[in-house]
């Protein structure tokens, strides 16, 4: 009968300790849930993009540095916010300047987006989806050639499709001088080295080494390797430019904000401080596959040293 009681006394613990644990677990949960809870409220709060931080400075709810400062965003359904480029409402969706990023890369790269804002740099296909989704977004090309001319092309309309539909591009409304070479790839998926959705008889994204919405392959082509396949068509001199910088972004519509009065509550967040304090971005500046030259050789054989994209000012 002791023996007994023993035994009994020696099991009652294994409820005991089971449901102490299931109590540790439980408050565990309820903690991060209250953590995930507070993440979701602070993104909600962050600006959708440059465009709405630029509505808020001439608002006067925010008090920001100029024209090429770097800004945490988060666009309408993205979880997570994303660092970019802000030149007034212009927000910063590619960046090629000196060729120290690799853009060879896989299709879910691209989707996730790489580089850093400040330098070379590619926002995400995701990124780009959530931010143009509701159609209410315009474009804005603006390149440097080899020979230090400006070049630039503005779509009124620009839309990324979902990732089920492979990231389709779709724009229209084109303005400019630099003729309208990406009107050959609309409506086309986007391809990478790793899926070949273009509708040519060749892997373009293999042989152009860089991810795009090729067709048969390309008019324009900015995300190539730096010093072959950085391209622009310019068909009213029938010529190929040389494109030394490219510079890609976005801003909304004036017709789709007209009547918009809500304004995210924080003030937006200005993130150099952070990539200095933080480490943020420090893996994205380095290069994937080293360091390149930083010129750019001529068909005739002469190098002429890059420059950083000069955003000229249009009405």
């Amino acid at each position: 009968l002791e023996a007994g009681s023993k035994s009994d006394y020696n099991g009652s613990s294994v409820p005991h300790r089971s449901l102490t644990e299931l109590e540790r677990t439980t408050k565990l949960v309820q903690q991060l849930e209250s953590v995930e809870h507070e993440y979701e409220s602070i993104i909600n709060k962050l600006p959708r993009d440059c465009s709405q931080i630029e509505r808020m400075r001439t608002a006067g709810t925010a008090n920001q540095p100029g024209d090429g400062g770097l800004y945490l965003i988060a666009p309408a359904e993205q979880h997570h916010p994303l660092m970019t480029q802000c030149f007034g409402e212009w927000t910063t969706v590619q960046r090629r300047q000196d060729g120290t990023v690799d853009f060879n890369r896989s299709w879910e790269e691209y989707a996730q987006g790489f580089g850093t804002p400040a330098g070379e740099f590619w926002i995400g296909n995701q990124a780009l989806h959530h931010l143009t989704q509701d159609n209410c977004s315009r474009l804005r090309i603006v390149m440097q050639d080899i020979y230090d001319n400006t070049w630039f092309a503005d779509y009124g309309s620009f839309r990324i499709d979902s990732r089920d539909g492979g990231f389709r591009l779709d724009l229209g409304g084109y303005s400019g001088n630099a003729s309208d070479a990406f009107e050959y790839q609309n409506h086309m998926q986007f391809s990478a080295i790793d899926v070949d959705r273009d509708i040519s008889n060749t892997h373009c994204a293999g042989n152009y080494e860089g991810g795009w919405w090729f067709s048969h392959c390309q008019h324009a082509n900015l995300n190539g390797r730096y010093n072959l396949g950085l391209t622009w068509f310019d068909a009213s001199r029938n010529e190929w430019i040389a494109v030394k910088s490219s510079h890609m972004m976005i801003a909304r519509r004036p017709d789709c904000d007209a009547n918009v009065t809500e304004l995210p509550v924080m003030e937006p967040v200005a993130a150099a401080t952070l990539l200095t304090t933080s480490g943020l971005g420090a893996d994205a500046s380095t290069p994937a596959n080293g360091a390149r030259s930083d010129r750019h050789e001529t068909n005739d054989g002469e190098r002429r040293p890059h420059g950083t994209t000069t955003v000229p000012t249009f009405a």
